[in-house]
C-alpha cells in the first residue's frame, strides 16, 4: 500500500504486510530484520532508502518521493508477487497500531480521508461517543448521512439566467479565475467546477452556463449537461440579478441569490418577483459578487443547509464508517 500522497515529495512510504521478511530480504539482500530497527538499504538497483520492520507481518519502505522511483519500486514488488492494496482494503487497526481500540482506528482512518476541516474535531471525539452510545436510532442515521458530507464533498450547482454574475460569484469564492466573465450573455458555454472550502465544509462547486433558449448546437449540448448536473446536485442555488426574473428549474432550488445589489442605489431598480408572482417564505440572499457584498452570508447559508449546525453540535455518535456496525468494531 502507498501510504503517502501521489504527488512528488522528499520521501514516500510504502506499507508492506504479510511475509515482510522475505520481501525485505529479496529487495535489500538483508535477511535479518529485528523489530523496530530502521536500516538504510539499497532497494535493488532502484534507490537507496530506509526500511523498518514494524511487527511480525508489517514493514515500511521509505524511498525518495519522486514518482518514477515509486513506480519502479511498485513494479518490482508486483513482479515478486506482492499485491497492491488501497487503504480501504486494509484493516484500520493494522494501519493505525497506535489506536487504543477499533473505534479509534476507524476514526483515524476517516480523518486521513476527510475532505473538510470541520470533520477533524468531530471525528477525534467519535471513539468516546461510540464506546458509551453504540446504538443508533433513525435520527442518528439521518444526521450521519448529512455529516458524511464532511468526508466526501457534496455537489453544489449555481443555475440562473445568462449574465447575472454566476461566473463572477464563482471566481470570487474560488479566489481565482474559474470562469471567463463578460457582459455578453452565454460567455460561459459549459459548466466549470472547483473544490472549495466554504466555512470548513469543502464542496464541489459548479458554475453552469446561463439558462436560455439557443440555436447553437454546442451551447445546447452544454445546457443539457448542466441540466443533468442539476439532477444529481446535493444543493442547488437559483441565482438572478436585480433586473431579471428567477430561473425555471426542473427541481426546486435550496437557496436563492439576488446578485448585483450594488446597482440598486444608482439604477433605482428592484428585483423582479419569481415566475409564480410572489416571494417564497425564505428571503433570498443579496450579493454583489463584484464588490464582495453578502458572500460571507452565502458561504454560511450553503454550509448550514448541507450540514446544519445542530448536526455538528450534536453529542451523539456519527456513523462515519459502515464498519462501525460490524461485531468486530466493539472494543
Amino acid at each position: 500500500m502507498i501510504a503517502t500522497a501521489a504527488s512528488p515529495g522528499a520521501i514516500a512510504i510504502l506499507e508492506l504486510s504479510g511475509d515482510v521478511v522475505g520481501v525485505l530480504g529479496r529487495l535489500t539482500g538483508i535477511f535479518e530484520w529485528p523489530l523496530g530497527r530502521a536500516r538504510l538499504s539499497r532497494f535493488v538497483e532502484i534507490d537507496d532508502g530506509l526500511a523498518v520492520r514494524l511487527s511480525e507481518d508489517r514493514a515500511q519502505l521509505m524511498p525518495h518521493g519522486g514518482p518514477r522511483v515509486v513506480q519502479r519500486l511498485i513494479a518490482w514488488l508486483i513482479d515478486q508477487g506482492v499485491e497492491l492494496a488501497s487503504p480501504d482494503d486494509l484493516d484500520p487497526e493494522c494501519l493505525y497500531p497506535e489506536a487504543a481500540d477499533r473505534y479509534e482506528a476507524l476514526a483515524l482512518a476517516a480523518v486521513s480521508r476527510a475532505a473538510s476541516p470541520a470533520a477533524v474535531d468531530l471525528l477525534l471525539d467519535q471513539p468516546r461517543r461510540w464506546r458509551t452510545s453504540p446504538v443508533l436510532g433513525e435520527e442518528d442515521r439521518a444526521r450521519s448521512k448529512r455529516l458524511n458530507r464532511l468526508l466526501k464533498p457534496p455537489v453544489v450547482v449555481v443555475a440562473g439566467p445568462a449574465n447575472v454574475g454566476k461566473s463572477t460569484l464563482s471566481n470570487a469564492l474560488v479566489g481565482r479565475s474559474l470562469s471567463i466573465t463578460a457582459d455578453q450573455p452565454g460567455t460561459t458555454r459549459d459548466y466549470t467546477s472547483a473544490r472549495i472550502d466554504l466555512g470548513g465544509l469543502v464542496v464541489d462547486w459548479h458554475d453552469t452556463p446561463g439558462l436560455r433558449r439557443t440555436d447553437d448546437s454546442i451551447e445546447a449540448m452544454a445546457l443539457d449537461l448542466a441540466r443533468r448536473l442539476l439532477e444529481r446536485a446535493d444543493l442547488i442555488i437559483a441565482m438572478t440579478d436585480v433586473a431579471q426574473a428567477w430561473p425555471v428549474l426542473h427541481r426546486d432550488a435550496d437557496l436563492r441569490v439576488i446578485n448585483k445589489v450594488d446597482l440598486l442605489g444608482s439604477a433605482q431598480t428592484r428585483p423582479r418577483p419569481p415566475v409564480d408572482g410572489h416571494w417564497a417564505d425564505d428571503e433570498p440572499i443579496r450579493t454583489s459578487a463584484l464588490m464582495g457584498t453578502g458572500l460571507s452570508d452565502l458561504v454560511s447559508a450553503v454550509r448550514d443547509r448541507l450540514v446544519p449546525p445542530a448536526d455538528r453540535l450534536h453529542q451523539g455518535p456519527w456513523l462515519f464508517d459502515p464498519r462501525l456496525m460490524t461485531p468486530e468494531s466493539a472494543p
